[in-house]
């Protein structure tokens, strides 16, 4: 009889505690993908970043699950490029320069005038030079890049303190840029004074009139707030640009080939819903600035364009990348 009970409570505890195993068992298969950006949680990147997340998760049920960290929560830009490295973050979005910090001839994608329109830079990093380097990175850097072409910002404009009314007004401005070699020769260029300045310090810079002006796109001049600091912007679409999705490859072969291909489609996807979000954004942004002060003003954009181009060609010439990789590249998206 003793032994009968001793075996009828074992079998309770295991009913009562399976459930609990499942559970914990299921956690412990869960692949998280933390996911660090720069941009602030209205931001288009950041709302298809979440459509990234919620198609992934749902489409592996769960077994892929995305944590997104907006707004530098992961730390600066350089922390999060180490953190990468580390494998303390999985994923980084930002504009498709960012790899070049791993493999340089990324920098080229964030020159100003080194193409024509989003189509060519797209056309570009996916033709036959474009994925030399996507297997550079992947080899050299063990990040994978998905969805290229799909995740796209607004073109970037010039933000002033005082009225810029041509290419000539440029010279000698004193422009915040980002801190990368591409950004500062793309104004070098124009005879401005680039002056590199952390993303999360810019408004402040600005503000205190460290800089007389900061470059880029109309959402991020209106989600940043840029707008109350400076009230004149240049319509000068010196640069139009792509997003990069990266993705660690000690994450991507931890997935099934199921889970890959859930993971592409996702990036795809929530590229094309980050485009519409711009693209549709864009005339209410515009209006809103309008409405807050925001003075706009048509420029030669020609005149922009012929001054400017020769910065990729500058940058080779600095050794930034392989000589001859610019006119290669090139010659894909003619």
């Amino acid at each position: 009889m003793k032994k009968l009970c001793v075996l009828a409570f074992c079998f309770l505890l295991g009913v009562i505690l399976a459930p609990g195993l499942d559970s914990a068992e299921a956690q412990v298969k869960a692949k998280v993908m933390k996911l660090g950006h720069q941009m602030n949680p209205v931001h288009p990147e950041h709302l298809a970043s979440m459509k990234f997340k919620e198609i992934v998760e749902k489409k592996t049920g769960g077994s892929v699950t995305v944590d997104v960290y907006p707004s530098d929560q992961l730390g600066s830009f350089f922390t999060q490029m180490q953190n990468l490295k580390q494998g303390i973050q999985q994923a980084h979005v930002n504009g498709l320069g960012w790899p070049g910090h791993f493999v340089p001839e990324y920098f080229l994608f964030n020159t100003a005038f080194a193409f024509r329109g989003f189509d060519q830079y797209a056309k570009a990093i996916n033709g036959p030079v474009g994925m030399e380097i996507r297997e550079k990175l992947l080899k050299q850097a063990g990040i994978r890049l998905i969805g290229v072409g799909d995740w796209r910002r607004g073109p970037r404009d010039l933000l002033s303190v005082e009225p810029i009314k041509s290419v000539e007004e440029v010279k000698g401005l004193k422009i915040r840029v980002p801190e990368t070699p591409s950004y500062i020769a793309s104004w070098e260029a124009l005879e401005a004074v680039p002056t590199p300045v952390a993303f999360g310090e810019a408004y402040l810079a600005l503000q205190q009139k460290v800089v007389k002006a900061l470059e880029c796109p109309l959402d991020l001049i209106f989600s940043q707030k840029f707008y109350e600091v400076a009230r004149y912007i240049s319509i000068t679409e010196h640069l139009p640009e792509l997003i990069a999705l990266g993705v660690t490859e000690k994450f991507w072969q931890s997935l099934t080939k199921e889970e890959q291909k859930v993971v592409e489609e996702a990036a795809a996807e929530a590229g094309k819903y980050n485009r519409k979000l711009v693209e549709d954004g864009e005339a209410d942004v515009k209006e809103k600035m309008a409405k807050a002060g925001i003075t706009y003003i048509q420029v030669d954009k020609e005149a922009f364009y012929n001054k400017g181009k020769v910065a990729p060609l500058n940058l080779e010439k600095k050794g930034i990348w392989p000589k001859g990789f610019y006119e290669r590249i090139a010659a894909t998206v003619k």
